[in-house]
């Protein structure tokens, strides 16, 4: 199993919009692909005052062929339209991680 993170940094003033376009549009979407075997949306507990908010969006895969294929037909045109829509008002990075255990 395969998780792809992606951890964003929200500004406070898009802080509910984001959240409302990580459940309605991206995790829909996400879904529909038919690659993604689970997803989570966190958010940090703690942070310093005025930093914004920290979440992480995970989506699991079974198999390295289907994280390749998502990666290659959907998530780019995803993270250009989250750029469109919040610009530097959300921030982020990937990384991709073997599940263990």
């Amino acid at each position: 199993m395969i998780l792809f993170n992606t951890t964003f940094n929200l500004d406070s003033s898009v802080e509910t919009e984001w959240v409302n376009w990580a459940k309605d549009v991206y995790f829909t979407n996400a879904l529909d692909s038919g690659f993604v075997v689970r997803h989570h949306l966190m958010r940090l507990r703690y942070e310093e005052e005025g930093n914004g908010s920290t979440y992480s969006l995970q989506l699991f895969f079974e198999k390295e062929a289907h994280l390749e294929k998502f990666l290659e037909n959907w998530e780019q045109k995803a993270m250009d339209k989250l750029a469109k829509r919040f610009g530097t008002d959300a921030v982020y990075f990937q990384t991709m991680l073997d599940v263990v255990i």
